[in-house]
């Protein structure tokens, strides 16, 4: 007997046989854009063509393409989606194609503009998702073996460029990651103490405005907790 909610079995489903399965996949992808793009990504890495690494590239330039306003409904369907996204790339790619797998996720943490601009709903769903991709930005950059210094830099970057709180778990993320990336703690934290100490008109200077974000940054790195 059917359940009376509206929850649906794996198992269930699994004993349609595939070829219903697939039937229904298509179905629902003609109306639904988010599982639209997701099985055209699975169809291109199942096939191994385009490698998947450009399979996932072109998963997100789907996304760029979208024109829409996102109401509440569509804001839960774009985090599933986003997630899938992050880890395809921070599991998939990154097993494939290392070297490559850092470059799409800073790829992907351009999408929050295009979610948060187009939206009046709060995401918290969303969020959480970045927030989770600031940790795996952290894993790829130390798989990477990322110089330090250029690590530090890209972070100073990514945080004073933050808008729509995309970033705002990327210095805890680093600091709870001391014991594999000592290195990349202390060349952050030196660069923040450095930009703080210059001048306005110093070759740093355009880093003045900042100031309250790179302080803030500097206490997260001292309290991994802190927020």
């Amino acid at each position: 007997m059917p359940n009376d909610d509206d929850s649906v079995d794996a198992k269930v489903l699994a004993a349609l046989g595939q070829e219903r399965l697939a039937t229904l996949l298509a179905e629902v992808a003609m109306t639904n854009a988010c599982m639209r793009r997701r099985l055209r990504y699975e169809m291109s890495a199942q096939n191994d063509e385009p490698s998947i690494d450009l399979a996932v590239r072109q998963w997100i330039d789907k996304f760029h393409e979208q024109t829409s306003v996102f109401d509440a409904k569509q804001i839960g369907e774009l985090a599933e989606e986003l997630d899938a996204m992050r880890i395809a790339i921070a599991s998939n790619v990154a097993r494939a194609a290392p070297d490559l797998a850092l470059d799409l996720m800073e790829q992907f943490f351009e999408l929050a503009r295009t979610i948060f601009e187009r939206t009046t709903e709060e995401g918290w769903e969303v969020s959480q998702v970045f927030d989770r991709a600031c940790c795996d930005m952290v894993t790829l950059s130390v798989n990477a073996d990322i110089e330090p210094v250029v690590f530090a830099r890209k972070v100073v970057a990514a945080i004073i460029s933050d808008q729509y709180g995309e970033y705002g778990a990327l210095v805890p993320a680093i600091a709870s990651a001391q014991p594999p990336a000592p290195a990349y703690v202390y060349e952050l934290k030196a660069l923040l103490q450095r930009l703080q100490g210059q001048p306005p008109g110093g070759m740093d200077g355009s880093y003045a405005e900042h100031g309250h974000v790179l302080q803030r940054a500097l206490r997260e790195l001292d309290s991994p907790s802190a927020t």
